[in-house]
């Protein structure tokens, strides 16, 4: 079985498209996070996965998408 990859980064865009287990990751929970990284990135939902963009040239973004993940796992953890 071939395994997904959770942090796609496309640097031609400056974009990184995270993908989600919906078993683990509330989508309330995804939501919250969106709106708390709302100052670093530009965030949409797109087949199911969601694209963030960098809304500055100083943050790169690889490193955004796994803080977002990070974050995220700390919303969870409660």
């Amino acid at each position: 079985m071939e395994k997904m990859k959770r942090v796609e980064v496309e640097e031609k865009n400056s974009t990184v498209t995270l993908t989600f287990n919906k078993n683990l990751y509330p989508q309330e929970l995804i939501e919250q996070a969106i709106s708390d990284f709302k100052d670093a990135c530009e965030a949409a939902f797109q087949n199911e996965k969601l694209v963030l963009r960098p809304k500055s040239d100083e943050i790169k973004a690889d490193v955004l998408g796994y803080e977002f993940y990070n974050y995220l796992l700390g919303l969870i953890k409660g």
